[in-house]
């Protein structure tokens, strides 16, 4: 995903140059895609047996009913966002939303043709919502900026207004940010909720108002973080090389991957299973 989820061992706060790594998990391979599918670029997991994957064909997903597709006719998917069970969202080129209402996919929103003009500018990978109860469901890119209405429709704000929900989802909302904390990034994981970075490598987790100390992130993942999610009180982020990582408090644990995965664009966590997309495929790893 674009621009769109852990080893050092601390000590009183400070992170220490010598990483570790947390017992190997077992990984299985849910879904192996073709290579007319190309690569897996989001997933998400309601439960053990209910999860969610994009790429390039569309959206595959499993459930009561095995494994099922939906095809988009090549529109990739780029990103996923489920709000309920009942609601889960499909982000992509093309300015594509998809909308699952735990039975069907409906196509909610595609972009007009010729394309948005400039790099970018038909994408989307990302949405958020902010806190208060009747705050829109927003979808941004690169550039692109779309808004859900009531009636379901999405819609292009004012070039004014656009610019200040990209910077929001790009940034996060306006906080207070611990001292000496130069703001490195920013990555939605709930409704008015995020985890932000500082330029020296320290982690936050800000939910509605509170922030708290999630330590020194790795070296990996300064400069690249592939993806990001928090559950169970404790992060799990995907970095350069393939790397995965988990906090346990202010320490982060690195976690060995599926072999041969050199790249983990999505993960999610759901009951006591992790899932990764790595290459064509889906891979889980549940504890019990």
């Amino acid at each position: 995903m674009m621009p769109l989820l852990l080893l050092l061992a601390l000590s009183s706060g400070a992170g220490s140059s010598t990483p570790s790594s947390v017992a190997g998990p077992t990984w299985e391979k849910v879904f192996d895609g073709t290579a007319a599918d190309g690569w897996v670029s989001s997933v998400h997991a309601a439960g053990r047996d209910t999860w969610f994957a994009g790429g390039k064909w569309g959206v595959v997903w499993a459930g009561k009913g095995g494994l099922q597709r939906h095809e988009t006719g090549g529109t990739g998917v780029l990103g996923l966002l489920a709000e309920a069970p009942d609601s889960v969202f499909a982000l992509g080129q093309d300015e594509l939303i998809l909308h699952f209402d735990g039975k069907t996919w409906t196509e909610e929103h595609r972009g007009p043709k010729p394309r948005r003009s400039g790099r970018g500018a038909d994408l989307l990978h990302s949405a958020y919502r902010d806190a208060t109860p009747e705050a829109p469901l927003v979808a941004f890119g690169p550039w692109l900026v779309l808004v859900r209405q009531q009636d379901g429709r999405w819609t292009l704000p004012p070039e004014k207004e656009r610019k200040r929900l990209s910077l929001r989802g790009d940034l996060g909302p306006e906080i207070k940010r611990p001292p000496k904390c130069d703001a490195a990034g920013w990555r939605w994981i709930g409704k008015n909720k995020g985890a932000f970075f500082c330029h020296d490598r320290r982690v936050f987790i800000f939910d509605s108002g509170a922030v708290t100390a999630k330590g020194v992130m790795p070296r990996q993942c300064e400069t690249t973080i592939d993806s990001l999610v928090f559950a169970r009180g404790e992060i799990y982020t995907s970095c350069a090389s393939g790397t995965l990582w988990k906090t346990d408090g202010p320490n982060w644990q690195r976690v060995t991957p599926p072999k041969g995965v050199k790249e983990i664009p999505s993960l999610s966590v759901t009951d006591d299973c992790i899932f990764v997309a790595g290459g064509r495929a889906v891979w889980r790893s549940c504890a019990h």
